[in-house]
């Protein structure tokens, strides 16, 4: 979220974050925005367009269309569109267009029990399956980790879903992306359909 906007993974190799706006009314919007970082990047519903347009100017704005999602530029026109993979993990996707984006949700937390015992209690009020089975569930270094196999596999665009009660703004924008920038980056530049191997679990899952 602290890249320059528009840059190309060619640019730069961190991963942007993208905080989904999608459904939410304006005074859930105005709650986001008063939690993150100028230069953020939301993912907005295309009514919303022109009164962010106005009164986020320091957020780089997607929006979603038929073609998958797009990245707009400072005056609303399309700078790029992305293909969207929707809460899938990375060994789900063996092959993906150049310029991708995977939507996944966030239960985050200070320690891992705590938040696997959050995403229980997720499940159990009806977060369905394939949401739950994706989701990035953990620490902040547990989830940094997590994130790493979606860069190894060339996705540098991921969309966080949680929705507005219960999103972790400040702890994405204050621990976890630092994580993020101090992370070396993956040798291999060429895609490759990656385990989860590099946390402390084998396997990512979630009791269903």
């Amino acid at each position: 979220m602290f890249i320059a906007p528009y840059d190309t993974p060619a640019a730069s190799r961190h991963l942007r974050l993208i905080w989904s706006c999608l459904g939410m009314g304006r005074e859930e919007i105005e709650a986001c925005l008063s939690q993150i970082p100028p230069g953020s990047n939301l993912l907005i519903d295309q009514a919303d367009l022109d009164w962010l347009r106005l009164g986020a100017t320091r957020h780089n704005l997607l929006c979603r269309s038929d073609a998958g999602i797009e990245r707009l530029r400072p005056d609303g026109s399309v700078a790029e569109t992305m293909a969207l993979y929707e809460h899938c993990l990375p060994s789900q996707i063996a092959d993906h267009p150049p310029r991708s984006v995977v939507a996944l949700d966030i239960v985050l937390s200070e320690n891992t029990e705590e938040a696997w015992d959050d995403a229980e209690t997720l499940i159990a009020e009806g977060l369905p399956s394939q949401i739950a089975a994706s989701a990035l569930i953990g620490t902040p270094q547990e989830i940094a980790l997590r994130l790493n196999d979606y860069r190894k596999l060339g996705l540098y665009d991921v969309i966080l879903t949680a929705p507005s009660h219960r999103a972790p703004y400040r702890n994405v924008s204050e621990i976890l992306l630092p994580l993020l920038r101090q992370q070396a980056i993956p040798a291999d530049t060429h895609a490759r359909v990656a385990g989860i191997s590099n946390g402390p679990f084998e396997w990512h899952g979630a009791a269903l």
